[in-house]
């Protein structure tokens, strides 16, 4: 059973507004992904510049109070590496559901274009049939024996 000329644009149309759908949802999941890579490589640098920074004088206070803050920084960067790998996760994820509905959106081309292709032969056989009847009726109104 062939599906209709309206239900193919149907399926269509829906197939191409899953796909846009799906392409923003991918696209939002890479500014994701990558404002969490900015955010962690910046949190990397502002490590790095403090571990540099030459300590002046040992005061056993300062030197407590930098290493701490050392420890806050490392851990706000091992969670912003984490946030990382979920953002690539997630875009993963959709970049595979982005893939899915453009396979969709081609197999609905596909069966636009299978439809086109039988209603063309369709008419090419009643074109041919009225041709055929056209020949046998100028045939036999010529006075040409019946079979």
């Amino acid at each position: 059973m062939s599906l209709s000329k309206s239900r193919l644009e149907l399926l269509h149309r829906v197939a191409e507004r899953n796909e846009q759908q799906a392409l923003a949802a991918l696209r939002a999941a890479e500014a994701r992904q990558a404002e969490a890579a900015s955010l962690q490589d910046e949190l990397r640098r502002y490590l790095d510049d403090y571990q540099a920074r030459p300590v002046g004088v040992p005061n056993p206070l300062l030197l407590d109070n930098q290493r701490q803050f050392l420890v806050k920084l490392d851990t706000a960067l091992r969670a912003q590496a984490t946030a990382v790998d979920t953002a690539s996760q997630r875009v993963a994820v959709a970049r595979e559901a982005w893939l899915a509905t453009r396979r969709e959106l081609r197999i609905s081309l596909l069966l636009q274009e299978q439809g086109a292709a039988e209603d063309r032969r369709l008419a090419d056989r009643r074109s041919q049939k009225e041709t055929d009847e056209f020949a046998l009726n100028r045939h036999l109104a010529h006075g040409a024996p019946q079979p």
